[in-house]
């Protein structure tokens, strides 16, 4: 039977979508987004190639990629009524798919400055030449990135030698 909103189902519309709202605003000034300026933390390797990344991983790492492939498994599983086992192997390997990747950036960002990295730096030892940190001028309406292309760590082109 159909039965039209009340004034309490639409407190508690109007209350969901304003816990929503502020969720999604928490998620958009989280850490894990992609900086576009210099690192807060020390550079062990701006350049890190895909071997010194797996062998810089965590053991956090390896657990994220343990429970984010079991976890779309178990989705998979759940949720693939008529072929359960096809649905949990094809959820699997995008799970893994997944796992990879973020594996790789978190590995990546320790290696490049973006994330807490004391242990890698007590491992590996910081790069000699460490980006000069510039403050974004506050009031302008984009941000500048400012670190990558720093002098310090980009040197800029000399063009005399091309024609």
């Amino acid at each position: 039977m159909l039965r039209y909103p009340t004034s309490t189902d639409r407190k508690w519309a109007k209350f969901i979508i304003q816990s929503t709202v502020i969720k999604l605003q928490s998620y958009s000034t989280h850490s894990s987004i992609m900086p576009f300026g210099d690192p807060k933390f020390p550079v062990i390797n701006p350049s890190p190639d895909v071997d010194q990344t797996i062998r810089s991983l965590r053991t956090s790492d390896y657990l994220l990629a343990t429970f984010l492939t079991s976890g779309s498994w178990a989705y998979g599983y759940i949720f693939g009524k008529p072929t359960r086992m096809a649905c949990a192997s094809t959820a699997m390997a995008l799970g893994m798919t997944a796992a990879g990747m973020a594996m790789l950036q978190n590995g990546r960002s320790r290696l490049m400055g973006y994330r807490e990295n004391a242990r890698e730096v007590k491992i590996y030892g910081a790069w000699p030449v460490q980006p000069e940190v510039k403050p974004n001028v506050p009031g302008t309406r984009y941000p500048v990135a400012t670190g990558l292309t720093s002098p310090s760590v980009t040197p800029p082109l000399d063009w005399k030698n091309y024609d």
